[in-house]
């Protein structure tokens, strides 16, 4: 009896689990820890993400407000490089979110090395922009130089250190994945770090909408 018992819970008791039951906190001994443990990290990421979006209102209504005191403000030229790496970081996204589709199907091997491939290209976000800070200097746009210029290094170095704590957390899940250490409690930081950088590019697509009408 109890071998058919065994045979039964083993072969024959039904479809497996799902392979993401505990990604979305279900299955094992820590269902409630786990469940818990994942509302807390979305929460924080949801709450990051909206003192980020009063932070960038905070900038940009400065910027309003600072254009329409004078006529000081001075037409910067936008870098091709900059069009460069928006399109670079909606690549990485793409790319990350691909991989994240592979993990839900549960191919470790393909999320891996798209999750690593998404994570390259992001870092690649960051060097063109430096290249790009790099151009304006070289065309004697300085921080201290102009109201405009000052507001668009501004903008997009406070944008590069979200970007910085965003590929931090890339790094972070590419290193468990490869170590194939990305068990139940590690899982949720595949959907925080991806949601977060979905994010950045929605907050860098605004802002190109700005410095091309306003600057």
């Amino acid at each position: 009896m109890a071998r058919m018992m065994t045979e039964t819970g083993s072969n024959q008791g039904g479809p497996p689990p799902d392979e993401f039951d505990d990604f979305h906190g279900g299955g094992g001994d820590n269902h409630d820890d786990r469940g818990a443990s994942r509302r807390a990290s979305l929460t924080g990421i949801v709450v990051l993400m909206c003192a980020s979006v009063m932070t960038f209102s905070a900038f940009i209504s400065a910027v309003v407000v600072r254009r329409g005191l004078g006529t000081e403000w001075r037409h910067l030229p936008l870098p091709e490089i900059f069009w460069w790496n928006t399109g670079i970081l909606i690549l990485s996204s793409v790319v990350l979110d691909i991989a994240r589709r592979q993990f839900r199907k549960g191919n470790r091997t393909a999320f891996n090395w798209m999750w690593l491939a998404g994570t390259i290209i992001g870092a690649l976000f960051l060097v063109g922009q430096v290249i790009g800070w790099e151009q304006l200097r070289a065309e004697g746009f300085y921080v201290q130089g102009n109201s405009s210029s000052a507001f668009f290094y501004i903008l997009t170095w406070a944008h590069a250190t979200h970007a910085i704590a965003g590929l931090l957390a890339l790094i972070y899940v590419a290193i468990q994945a490869f170590r194939f250490s990305l068990g139940p409690a590690k899982r949720t930081a595949v959907t925080v770090s991806i949601v977060f950088w979905h994010f950045l590019d929605v907050l860098w697509l605004i802002l190109m909408t700005l410095f091309v009408l306003w600057w």
